[in-house]
């Protein structure tokens, strides 16, 4: 092979395993849409099998103790059960009549109603047993997982009902290197599944609905095209050193 033709391979070998800095760095304002972005969290609506947390307070203590029936059950358990897997066993799940069941105040409709609507309802049946009441709901099952090419995949459970997909990424350790930019997003509806992609690039990405993720989203990150076609496992530097090795001992011959 003539010398030149051999160096042109060479040379696409290794630009072929390079990743252009642009398709790496986030948030870029690709679409020159300046430096404030609205963000437009979706409205979370609660569906059968959420589980709820739900807590109700006043000043009188023993008559408020009636509507905690899990805090009397916590408080005849180990210590090391009232964590997380505790609010899981002792929260209240939403059934297939998207109702969830609640001591003294019975059945009470949540199915399609955002954790607000839902605090509001119980918080006016509380009031009617209690004159100071004072309500708390919490979604216990929100939790996503996130898969593919970061540091740490898994699932995670989450505090906070406004959680980003940076957020999810960040939980994982972020992305390797070989990990692409435009990150898939599963999420279950009404109507099935959808499937999305979400380019984290660009600086647009915290305007699309989903950038804030729904409890049981799947995250998922694909191996970018270097690694699909092995050259991130191509050991550069052995050949190269191979390369540099015959080279000197071609010149100290000649």
């Amino acid at each position: 092979m003539h010398p030149s033709l051999r160096i042109l391979l060479l040379l696409a070998v290794i630009f072929a395993s390079c990743t252009p800095q642009r398709q790496i760095v986030y948030m870029q304002d690709k679409q020159e849409l300046g430096d404030e972005l609205p963000a437009r969290p979706e409205t979370y609506r609660l569906n059968p099998g959420d589980i709820l947390h739900v807590r109700v307070m006043s000043s009188d203590m023993e008559a408020s103790q009636i509507f905690n029936i899990e805090d009397m059950r916590r408080a005849t358990t180990r210590a090391g059960d009232v964590g997380d897997p505790g609010m899981y066993l002792y929260g209240y799940t939403i059934d297939e009549a998207g109702k969830v069941h609640l001591p003294v105040m019975g059945s009470v409709e949540v199915k399609g109603l955002s954790l607000d609507e839902t605090h509001e309802r119980i918080q006016e049946l509380a009031q009617e047993y209690l004159v100071d009441a004072t309500v708390s709901v919490k979604i216990v099952n929100f939790s996503v997982t996130v898969l593919g090419e970061v540091r740490r995949p898994g699932s995670f459970y989450v505090y906070d009902h406004e959680f980003t997909i940076m957020d999810a990424l960040g939980l994982a350790g972020d992305l390797t290197d070989y990990g692409n930019r435009e990150v898939q997003v599963i999420r279950q509806t009404d109507d099935g599944f959808l499937f999305a992609t979400l380019d984290i690039t660009d600086r647009a990405a915290v305007t699309s609905e989903l950038y804030y993720l729904q409890p049981n989203d799947l995250v998922y990150v694909e191996p970018s095209i270097t690694k699909r076609f092995g050259f991130a496992q191509f050991p550069f530097g052995v050949v190269f050193s191979g390369i540099s090795t015959a080279l000197l001992l071609i010149n100290f011959l000649d």
